[in-house]
């Protein structure tokens, strides 16, 4: 007999408001009479995190081909899953993907749901460049690019695994239409109009009591200015090494101040599709921000 399925993916590309999913769901979990330490989130490491496949596995990735990893982490998530007593969040950058023998790399057995975050890939170009230490040229051609991955050597023994990313686009149909997984989309521009509302879709799926105290509270504890005032304080662990500051501005339309018109052109020109699908770009293709209610794919 299998175990039941308790994983609850929240995935998104790369700056698109997941730690901050992460913060809302950890201090609405705990209830606490303060703001919960930025460096002692619930829901163990990112997918990704080489400490998870190696301790799941029981030998080092380090001793693996990116070819035998991709074939085990499957493996990992079900022992993963095994271990678990209740439903849990697992943040995860990758794209959904089929691994070399044709068999997804988050499997269906242990998918309890998916919260897909989406950002408009202009900001999240912006966002992007500063969290990778690129220029914004670079940043906006990494979102364009088919084939593109993040992280991962087992050469160099980074704490995270290759993520196949693929462009902004295709990770977004990846997980949302392909993945045929139980999908909530939310939009990071509707979490900073109504994080609250937001907060109270994504707590469903965990079978967590709902309670509209608690909310506002998991909400005001994770009011962006006090999660600065944290990394200030005791820095954030998850912070990359290129970047000044993990929690940098935490706007939404800042492009339209530090984005050329031939950058935003280049955006659409590459993500025009999805862009209109979910609510960033009018009926002539012109960039907006809408609020735009979240949606169940499948």
């Amino acid at each position: 007999m299998s175990d039941p399925a308790r994983i609850i993916w929240l995935a998104s590309y790369p700056k698109s408001g997941n730690t901050w999913m992460r913060i809302l769901l950890t201090n609405y979990k705990r209830d606490e009479a303060a703001p919960v330490d930025i460096n002692a989130l619930s829901g163990g490491p990112i997918a990704s995190a080489r400490s998870l496949f190696d301790e799941m596995i029981g030998f080092e990735a380090s001793d693996l081909t990116d070819r035998h990893i991709e074939l085990l982490r499957p493996v990992a998530y079900r022992r993963f899953n095994a271990e678990l007593e209740d439903k849990q969040f697992l943040k995860v950058h990758d794209a959904w993907t089929l691994g070399p023998e044709g068999a997804p790399l988050f499997p269906a057995d242990v998918t309890a749901g998916v919260v897909y975050i989406m950002r408009n890939p202009l900001d999240v170009a912006l966002s992007a460049a500063n969290h990778w230490g690129v220029s914004v040229d670079q940043s906006i051609a990494n979102l364009g690019q088919s084939d593109y991955t993040m992280s991962g050597s087992v050469q160099r023994l980074k704490n995270q695994l290759t993520q196949i990313l693929l462009s902004w686009s295709d990770h977004v149909i990846s997980w949302v239409d392909h993945s045929g997984l139980p999908v909530l989309v939310v939009r990071y521009e509707d979490m900073q109009q109504d994080a609250t509302a937001v907060l109270r879709q994504v707590v469903a799926p965990a079978d967590w009591p709902v309670d509209d105290a608690r909310l506002a509270k998991a909400v005001a504890f994770s009011a962006f200015d006090k999660l600065q005032e944290q990394e200030d304080a005791n820095g954030f662990r998850e912070a990359p090494m290129a970047a000044e500051r993990f929690f940098r501005k935490g706007i939404s339309g800042d492009w339209r101040k530090q984005l050329t018109a031939g950058k935003i052109a280049t955006v659409i020109a590459q993500h025009g599709q999805v862009m209109r699908r979910f609510g960033y770009l009018d009926a002539n293709d012109n960039p907006i921000l809408t609020t735009m209610k979240m949606r169940v794919a499948n």
